[in-house]
């Protein structure tokens, strides 16, 4: 039986550790708030934000911003786990007192039915700066051994996927051939954080979906044999801003192509960027009988993209033109926004002429480990 724990333990830190620390989102109060995934009836994963040694309590915050007080006592198994380390005879014993504020932390025992207490049996923790290498180290090898694009085709027979992928040398299409041994995940509505994406299947990803892919290319690099596939539907929309509401981080625009208005939700996870003349030029499809501006491929537009001023929400004005990058949620009228781009007029005036924005901001702002 602690064998079987021991790898629920690590598969739930594992995950826990890609997202952040701390979640900054701000609470939705229109509706009642689902229940904290972190908790449960025997368990509780978050990190330390104090511990008093007199009362020997931790307070432990989830990444949805609950908080629980786990009591430790004389009976507390106390372990700490190395990075990469997956059994728990890898796993080091610690004392009550070999960790810190900042921490990583899965206890086990009794939860209170008011889900605010747990008198701990087990304290496994991984520790802040274990987790940075280990986010270090999957960054580098996603740097490394990944690619990105959009699907364009799938053959569920032999579980493939063509992907029309980002390369140094514009957008080719890339084959995966998916494995029993591949494991899928499924980024969240209105999240872009890998953190947040679940666990997915093959059958869930749609042509037009974005992806990110993590494995090993062939020789002539039409081929990809991914270990992790992510996936996700995003939009863009765009329009211009006719209300702005500080206090919510909210703002409405008229979407130039449904002609619906829609209210953005702006978080403190959302990039807002304001486009240069030189990317707009860039992305402005050339008008009839002209030649398009020289760039090197999509992967140019990216690093551009990354590079663009940054802006907040004081910073726009009723009137203001703008793209905004999201999943596809369950109220088109509503969405939270992953990224927004201002300063794009002549884009929206191609959308509105037929022409279309030049821009996919769902692609260019796709999450990653």
């Amino acid at each position: 039986m602690k064998k079987f724990y021991s790898i629920g333990v690590l598969c739930t830190l594992a995950l826990f550790a890609a997202a952040p620390l701390v979640s900054a989102q701000a609470p939705n109060t229109a509706s009642s708030p689902p229940a904290d995934t972190a908790i449960t009836p025997l368990s509780v994963m978050g990190v330390v934000t104090s511990f008093t040694p007199e009362t020997r309590q931790v307070i432990v915050k989830t990444n949805a911003g609950s908080e629980v007080v786990v009591t430790l006592n004389d009976a507390t198994e106390f372990m700490r786990i190395p990075p990469g380390e997956k059994t728990k005879d890898k796993f080091i014993k610690i004392t009550a007192t070999d960790f810190a504020v900042g921490d990583m932390v899965f206890a086990r025992g009794r939860m209170s039915e008011d889900r605010k207490n747990l008198p701990a049996r087990e304290f496994y923790i991984m520790s802040k700066g274990d987790i940075a290498l280990k986010r270090d180290r999957e960054r580098e090898d996603w740097r490394a051994r990944g690619l990105s694009g959009t699907v364009s085709a799938l053959k569920a027979e032999k579980k493939e996927i063509t992907v029309d992928a980002r390369t140094a040398e514009g957008v080719k299409p890339i084959v995966l051939s998916a494995s029993d041994t591949t494991s899928f995940r499924r980024y969240a509505p209105d999240s872009v954080r890998f953190g947040d994406a679940k666990p997915s299947s093959y059958s869930e990803i749609k042509v037009g979906d974005q992806l990110r892919a993590r494995g090993s290319r062939s020789a002539d690099g039409t081929n990809f044999t991914p270990d992790e596939i992510v996936s996700g539907a995003f939009q863009t929309i765009g329009g211009a801003i006719t209300e702005i509401k500080a206090e919510s981080r909210e703002m409405k625009i008229n979407d130039v192509q449904s002609h619906q208005v829609v209210t953005i939700v702006v978080s403190n996870d959302s990039t807002m960027r304001r486009l240069t003349p030189e990317l707009l030029n860039a992305l402005t499809p050339p008008k009839q009988g002209t030649q398009s501006p020289s760039t090197k491929g999509t992967g140019d537009l990216q690093e551009m993209f990354d590079q663009l001023p940054a802006v907040s929400l004081s910073d726009l004005k009723i009137g203001d033109e703008i793209l905004v990058s999201s999943t596809k949620s369950a109220d088109p009228n509503r969405v939270t926004a992953i990224a927004i781009v201002t300063g794009v007029g002549p884009l929206l005036q191609n959308a509105k002429s037929g022409r279309g924005p030049a821009i996919a901001l769902g692609a260019m702002s796709l999450g990653g480990p």
